[in-house]
């Protein structure tokens, strides 16, 4: 794996990916992670701890994570796997399902397969997806603009 393009902030055990990185085998990371903007990775993603993406992120294989935010205009070809909550931002693309420990929230015009959250599924606007199962709550909100 390419470390050039990883920083780590030791006091809070977090990782930094520089905008504009690529990574061609999986990456597997014990502790946080922050993705920079236009970051490609050719396989899986796996995080122990928070995972947080920016914008126009690629991920060709899947992703795992303790939770996670999924930045907007991102694509990941599998699925999404977290331990906690997860929020998908707007014009995302997921390829496979979103599985989470907590709650889900899904922002406009984002598409995925069957979203399963423990917690709550909370919609903004259109999703375009396969299935929604929750076990609490199904929220849905009018996009607002």
């Amino acid at each position: 794996m390419e470390t050039n393009f990883i920083k780590q902030h030791k006091d809070s055990n977090t990782f930094i990916i520089e905008g504009s990185s690529f990574f061609d085998t999986p990456v597997h990371l014990n502790g946080n992670l922050i993705v920079g903007d236009n970051t490609d990775f050719w396989s899986d993603l796996v995080v122990t701890g928070s995972l947080e993406m920016r914008k126009y992120v690629t991920i060709k294989g899947s992703v795992r994570a303790a939770s996670a935010i999924i930045g907007a205009h991102s694509m990941i070809e599998g699925g999404v796997k977290t331990e906690q909550d997860c929020t998908v931002l707007d014009h995302t693309m997921i390829g496979g399902n979103i599985t989470a420990g907590g709650d889900v929230m899904l922002r406009p015009n984002i598409k995925a397969g069957i979203v399963d959250a423990a917690g709550n599924i909370e919609v903004t606007g259109r999703a375009y997806v396969k299935e929604l199962r929750a076990e609490q709550k199904i929220i849905a909100r009018k996009d607002m603009l």
